[in-house]
């Protein structure tokens, strides 16, 4: 498929409707900021976990703050704190 040839997607190019695409684009920075500062934050509540003992006596709660953890890191991953 050239460049050339004319896009056949259902919304003639466009990923969101101009409303839509406006409304995502305001909360992307603080969704992001917020899961960038999550992942940060979540590693300091692993060290009561494993001091405690909580990660053996409750193995899937740890694994799901883990997960949440990786969630939180892929998408506040292109947060720039300076910016």
């Amino acid at each position: 498929m050239s460049t050339s040839e004319p896009s056949t997607s259902p919304l003639g190019g466009d990923a969101l409707p101009g409303p839509a695409a406006a409304v995502a684009a305001m909360l992307l920075g603080p969704v992001r900021a917020a899961a960038f500062w999550s992942a940060v934050a979540l590693p300091l509540v692993y060290l009561p976990l494993v001091a405690t003992g909580t990660v053996w006596d409750r193995p899937l709660a740890f694994c799901t703050l883990l997960a949440l953890n990786v969630v939180a890191f892929l998408a506040g991953h292109g947060y720039d704190p300076d910016a």
